[in-house]
């Protein structure tokens, strides 16, 4: 191979594909990559991501009531009187 060159080569024992490549000084550089079937992705349901994102909203929601409800409950008065007596 002369230099800046590069070829695919398929792997006649493996299902590997090679990349051969050589820069400008004629050094190689061989990489190998493996060769899977291509496989269609079935369609993301865009309904069930809907419901999903709605429990998940009312669950933060719901999170949210509760500790506003804690911080906007009065708390218990508490008095400490101190009984003196005069003499």
């Amino acid at each position: 191979m002369g230099p800046n060159s590069e070829i695919y080569l398929p792997d006649a024992d493996e299902d590997i594909i090679w990349w051969i490549r050589t820069d400008n000084n004629g050094n190689k550089n061989v990489m190998a990559f493996d060769a899977i079937p291509h496989q269609k992705k079935e369609p993301v349901d865009t309904n069930d991501l809907a419901a999903r994102l709605a429990a998940v909203e009312e669950w933060i929601n719901g999170k949210q009531n509760k500790s506003n409800a804690k911080r906007s409950a009065p708390a218990a008065a508490t008095t400490n009187t101190i009984a003196t007596t005069v003499e």
